[in-house]
């Protein structure tokens, strides 16, 4: 009976303990509960030039980072996962006790289809900070507080903005916090070489503080890609800028753990006909943290359109400003003025600077294909000093124009020379042709003046750049878009 009677004693202390500890933690205590927080994530008004469509529905989860007055919440942002409801996005809910938070950044992700590798997620969007670029685009810029309640339920609207890499600054955020790239800078300037400043007059080039000139700083963009998807494209075509003063700062970003191959896309503001606009010229190629090679190691990588200016990282050769297309008909075989035909060039108005209609002397590039005298031929027009420009057929970029570019400049040095010993060396360098098939007007072997055309594009041609001035092939193509068959390849001599 002692037993029984002890037993209930301690049991009944026991149960007055346990009455008094649950009275600590029976959630009436409003700082020991958390409360669960989401976000709807309200779209901007779209700023030009970004992608429209990231939110739909292809967002995996959000990254938060909060801080408690200046004190961050956590070391790491906080990770939630993104449901959609009628199409608006929102994160499930966080846990966080009673109190006063502050966030700080807020980015929104796609992952990729690999929800267990977090190395190739894509920024979808992003909510721009108050003072940044983007944030007239939103209600509520960051900072945004929020009150967290005892016993109540939240949900905190945020505005977001689409996002792309190159835009980073216009965010505001600190770009180090996006912890799976990395950030990385190009700093471009360039120069645009002409003959005739004067057919830039009414461009933003005549806006620059010296005016218009031989040697101008180029206008130019970069467009950035990333794995042949464009990440942006930078501009120095800006008020009160127009490329001068100061080299472009080209921004890109170079994921963690992928290998990133980025091509920068040089474009400069030229005269196109009557008109001004950007026009391609070449690529640069990198991968991952790699850098463009910099010949002169001063951070800066520089351009010359033209050889105007020779110590320029990159020389690339003078611009013709020629029609994309023409009507190309020969009118007479054997030509005049020592050309191999001449052909009537029409079909666009005589508003190019470096092509005019009418008739000129014009040379074959292949024996191995035929055009024949009086049909109007509907010709793509291309420029050999870029043979590797957009819309230039592969067969044709390999040609020797540099060596050809390279003869018509030096004809002076054949005094006497036939139309005979200019298009049979042609078509020695062109194909190694050797009398066969033989050719009505050219003579086989070639005369001594020929061989030494030959001698000379050899010895010399390789790599020659064509000056500001000097004489360069203007390429007439005639290719089927569906069998890629073509007739004879031609060209005419410009003065770029």
């Amino acid at each position: 009976m002692k037993k029984l009677v002890l037993s209930l004693a301690i049991l009944g202390l026991i149960l007055a303990l346990a009455s008094c500890n649950k009275s600590k933690n029976d959630g009436t205590n409003p700082q020991q509960v958390s409360q669960g927080v989401s976000f709807s994530i309200i779209p901007g008004t779209n700023p030009g030039g970004l992608k429209s469509d990231c939110f739909s529905t292809t967002a995996s989860y959000a990254k938060v980072w909060l801080s408690v007055g200046n004190t961050p919440y956590s070391n790491n942002p906080i990770q939630v996962d993104i449901f959609y409801l009628t199409g608006v996005p929102y994160t499930n809910s966080i846990q966080l006790p009673p109190g006063t938070y502050t966030v700080t950044d807020f980015i929104i992700y796609n992952d990729n289809q690999t929800p267990n590798n977090t190395a190739d997620d894509i920024v979808l969007a992003a909510a721009p900070h108050t003072g940044s670029t983007y944030a007239p685009y939103v209600e509520h810029p960051l900072t945004v507080n929020f009150t967290v309640q005892a016993f109540k339920k939240l949900n905190q609207p945020i505005d977001c903005i689409c996002y792309q890499p190159s835009n980073y600054t216009d965010f505001g955020f600190v770009f180090f916090q996006l912890n799976d790239v990395t950030l990385r800078m190009q700093p471009f300037f360039g120069d645009l070489c002409t003959k005739d400043f004067t057919h830039y007059t009414g461009s933003h080039y005549a806006a620059q503080s010296s005016g218009l000139q031989p040697d101008m700083p180029a206008i130019f963009q970069i467009q950035v890609l990333r794995e042949g998807i464009s990440m942006g494209t930078f501009s120095n075509d800006s008020l009160g800028w127009y490329g001068e003063g100061r080299p472009m700062k080209v921004y890109y970003a170079d994921r963690a753990g992928i290998v990133d191959h980025f091509e920068f896309r040089l474009s400069v503001l030229v005269k196109t006909g009557s008109t001004f606009s950007f026009v391609y010229f070449t690529s640069w190629f990198i991968t991952d943290a790699n850098r463009i090679t910099d010949p002169d190691n001063n951070g800066v990588i520089d351009f010359s359109i033209g050889f105007c200016n020779p110590n320029a990282d990159y020389v690339l050769p003078p611009y013709l400003d020629i029609p994309s297309t023409c009507t190309y008909t020969i009118t007479a075989w054997p030509g005049t003025n020592n050309g191999y035909v001449n052909a009537q060039l029409g079909g666009f108005s005589n508003v190019y600077a470096d092509m005019q209609t009418g008739t000129f002397p014009s040379y074959c590039v292949e024996t191995s294909y035929t055009i024949n005298v009086g049909p109007v031929y509907n010709m793509n027009v291309f420029s050999s000093l870029y043979p590797n420009a957009p819309g230039f057929p592969t067969w044709a970029k390999t040609k020797p124009w540099d060596k050809l570019n390279w003869l018509i400049n030096h004809l002076s040095w054949y005094p006497g020379y036939t139309m005979s010993d200019l298009q049979g060396a042609i078509w020695v360098l062109e194909e190694s042709w050797n009398g066969s098939p033989s050719e009505s007007y050219v003579n086989w072997p070639l005369s001594t003046i020929g061989n030494s055309m030959v001698s000379g594009a050899n010895t010399n041609g390789t790599g020659y750049k064509v000056p500001v001035g000097g004489w360069a092939c203007v390429v007439f193509i005639d290719q089927n878009p569906v069998s890629g068959t073509h007739t004879q390849t031609m060209f005419v001599q410009v003065d770029p």
